[in-house]
């Protein structure tokens, strides 16, 4: 924060709570004298501030309001750019060294800073940073061997090599002009199978100029002939992206297999390959792949199962993917985790309507001496909740009898093992609070190391030895850890139909002034599958950033935040996962958890904000324009107008989205007002929302334009910023910032009447102040 001459702040004392209350890794009762709190009435804070102002009218008072605290102690904005995520974790097979690569966002350097460090697992050992490595990627040891393998770019194309810890001798495995996504070394590390693009023009990274000046938008802008447009599959994105590719190209890969002492040779599978899994005996592969078969439209994310037998070199396919029927159903497979010591292995079967929304999805376990080509029994078939990271196994088979699986419940992130009748949270996670991820076990099973946070913890890696209790082994956060952070609560509460609903609170540190409700933000998470998750920082930093809303410094300038796990969830259970109409539960959902909190006395129902992203910069608009409560609003990245949306929109995603999840089955064509009804800038009128809309410049700007004239033509208070060099997430760390520190100041301004001194900031606060008094005009 800008600070000019003698700044004096009225607040709580610089004795605040704990703040690991509740949530450490294994919680302990906190003692009595941890909350030393000196309270100070509203009242009387703004009568030492006219006192001050008065006496010593030179000051630059900077005010202070219920329930901050001052930013030397408390987490801050620039605090989200310290933040190190892990973003991969390997152990080597015999538990006792651990490679790990952590990114951070640079605002000195305006991009992500990537670090790989290997370190022993003894405690109190500490990591090496091997200056050598710092661009490998997809960590993993060589079985049996304490020699680390990586992807590494080796003259425009990544190579498999790996580095002998003991001596840091580096070497290559692979020697292709192709680029390498994925590999694999067999269990006993004799054999290395590696998956390589043969269409380096699909390769983001590797787009030649020639490519580029082939696309649509180079074409359209620079071409001297005209250009015949598939209306089927065009993205107004295309129009606006000069380095957009087609997203319906189909990818042209190879699987390649070495062994030791034999020929190299290349895999034959009848489409491409997506990931694989060794057996345990090294004698075959599973494969999960987009048959040649399937069309166009369904060719992404409907996949197919086969088996490949590395002596007889033989491929079979197991599960079929089935293309989409008259009614729109789909039905596909994953999988493919081999059970140790055993010709079983696990397999995911989804069926769906269209390519949006959770699905029918149950797993069973195959014994491939029994079967060859899996029919699809109901007996067999277990009806599961699992949504697995490409780059995480949903199955953990330990034996045939103890199965764990890595997957999300209740919007918290942990290892779960698989019973008769249900997922229970493993045994040696137990008494772990807060989120786990990236759970690697040595072969023997008895080490185990993860990344464990929670909404008030940053990320850290911790270890897991048979007979102990886990044991923190990175210290990644030191600087956040003395900072202060808010307050949470996992909050629950009936929707209107009496369905339970679960959602985080967090609150500003300190009493409430005099016990009155909090000012209140209700944040719309994107999605709408995506939960919100016990993670720290959840929505600034998952998948490299989804959108930099700081709510945690919300709830520290002296606002609640309130984030719903709305139906349209995932994690909750398949039927909470698909509601019946996008516009009808989950808005009453949130509406009901709005209510609940009014009632319990935590929010001010005269000072409420909402704000949201992608699917949320919808919901969140329609739980607006129906509930007239709402003193000020952000939205990000999606249409107020599916009309204009719907036009713009590829044929597929007509049919396979908006016809079935937002029309109830309607075309636009076919119902209209079905389409006007779910359109937020329609029904603006009434309204006295303060509204900010921000969208990226390679993204939704288009689709959003008319939200701000429709806003103002209805007396809101509104302002529209556009991010350069931004899609659908802002990816660069100063546009991050700057977006951050705009909700911020934002949501200060219309609920708490605060501004930032900082004069650069003058022009920004002058726009609002002349919003605010137009808007008090107009009223």
């Amino acid at each position: 924060m800008y600070r000019s001459g003698l700044q004096i702040t009225l607040t709580l004392s610089d004795v605040t709570p704990d703040k690991r209350e509740g949530d450490t890794l294994f919680p302990t009762k906190p003692k009595s004298d941890d909350l030393r709190i000196m309270k100070m009435s509203t009242s009387s804070s703004k009568l030492l501030a006219f006192i001050v102002l008065s006496v010593f009218p030179s000051l630059h008072l900077s005010p202070v309001f219920a329930g901050e605290a001052p930013d030397q102690q408390v987490f801050t904005i620039d605090d989200y750019f310290k933040i190190q995520k892990v973003v991969e974790l390997s152990l080597s097979s015999d538990g006792a060294m651990l490679a790990y690569a952590v990114e951070s966002e640079s605002l000195e350097e305006n991009k992500t800073i990537r670090n790989v460090y290997i370190s022993a697992t003894a405690s109190g050992a500490e990591p090496i940073l091997i200056d050598t490595i710092q661009k490998a990627k997809s960590l993993n040891w060589i079985p049996g061997t304490h020699e680390l393998a990586f992807l590494l770019s080796a003259e425009g194309a990544d190579q498999v090599y790996s580095i002998d810890t003991k001596n840091n001798k580096i070497r290559q495995h692979t020697y292709s002009d192709d680029t390498i996504e994925r590999f694999s070394f067999a269990p006993y590390g004799a054999s290395l199978a590696w998956l390589k693009r043969t269409d380096p023009d699909f390769v983001p990274s590797q787009i030649s100029p020639d490519y580029k000046r082939s696309g649509l938008y180079e074409r359209l802008f620079y071409g001297e002939e005209g250009v015949v447009i598939d209306s089927e599959n065009t993205w107004a994105f295309d129009f606006l992206d000069s380095e957009r590719l087609d997203s319906k190209v189909r990818p042209s890969s190879e699987l390649w297999l070495k062994r030791t002492g034999t020929e190299t040779f290349q895999v034959e599978v009848p489409g491409q390959v997506k990931r694989f899994y060794w057996s345990s005996d090294a004698s075959k592969l599973s494969i999960t792949y987009a048959a040649d078969y399937m069309p166009k439209e369904d060719w992404f994310s409907a996949y197919s199962l086969g088996v490949f037998d590395i002596m007889s070199k033989s491929f079979g396919a197991l599960a079929r993917a089935r293309p989409r029927s008259e009614m729109g159903i789909v039905q596909y497979y994953n999988g493919g985790e081999w059970v140790p010591g055993e010709n079983q292995l696990f397999v995911r079967r989804t069926i769906k309507n269209g390519v949006w929304g959770p699905g029918e999805i149950s797993w069973a376990l195959i014994n491939l001496d029994a079967v060859d080509v899996l029919e699809d029994k109901r007996h067999i078939w277990k009806e599961t909740e699992i949504y697995s990271r490409d780059s995480e196994p949903a199955f953990v088979p330990v034996d045939k009898n103890i199965i764990y699986s890595n997957k999300t419940l209740h919007a918290r992130k942990s290892l779960y093992q698989i019973t008769s009748s249900s997922m229970e949270k493993a045994d040696i996670l137990k008494d772990v609070q807060g989120s786990v991820s990236m759970v690697r076990f040595s072969i023997d099973f008895e080490k185990a190391v993860f990344v464990n946070q929670s909404l008030t913890r940053p990320p850290e890696i911790y270890i897991w030895r048979k007979g102990f209790e886990p044991e923190k082994l990175s210290r990644l956060h030191k600087q956040i850890d003395e900072k202060q952070l808010p307050r949470v609560k996992e909050v629950t509460w009936k929707s209107k139909d009496e369905v339970a609903v679960q959602g985080w609170l967090l609150e500003p540190v300190g009493d409430r002034s005099d016990n009155n409700p909090w000012p209140l933000v209700t944040f719309v998470h994107g999605g709408p599958g995506f939960a919100a998750s016990d993670e720290f920082a959840f929505y600034f930093k998952t998948y490299g950033g989804l959108w930099p809303y700081p709510l945690e410094v919300y709830a520290l300038k002296g606002m609640a935040v309130f984030i719903p796990n709305y139906r349209g969830t995932r994690t909750f259970g398949n039927k909470f996962g698909d509601p019946k109409s996008l516009d009808g539960e989950p808005i009453d959902d949130i509406v009901s958890g709005i209510e609940h909190l009014i009632a319990q006395g935590i929010a001010d129902p005269n000072r409420l904000a909402i704000s949201g992203h992608s699917h949320g910069a919808w919901l969140g608009p329609m739980v607006m324009m129906r509930n007239n409560i709402f003193r000020t609003g952000s939205f990000a990245e999606f249409t107020q107008n599916f009309v204009l949306s719907y036009s713009l929109s590829p044929g597929y995603l007509n049919r396979d989205i908006q016809d079935i999840k937002l029309g109830n089955g309607a075309s636009l064509y076919e119902d209209p007002q079905r389409y006007i009804d779910i359109s937020p800038e329609f029904h603006y009128a009434g309204l006295g929302t303060a509204v900010l809309f921000e969208a990226g410049a390679k993204s939704m700007a288009v689709h959003m334009m008319g939200a701000p004239k429709a806003a103002r033509r209805a007396g809101m208070p509104v302002e529209f910023v556009v991010y350069p060099q931004t899609g659908h997430n802002i990816k660069l760390p100063r546009l991050q910032k700057e977006s951050a520190e705009r909700n911020l100041d934002w949501f200060r301004f219309w609920l708490l009447g605060g501004e930032d001194p900082n004069p650069a900031k003058a022009r920004q606060y002058e726009r609002w102040r002349k919003l605010r008094s137009e808007s008090e005009k107009d009223n």
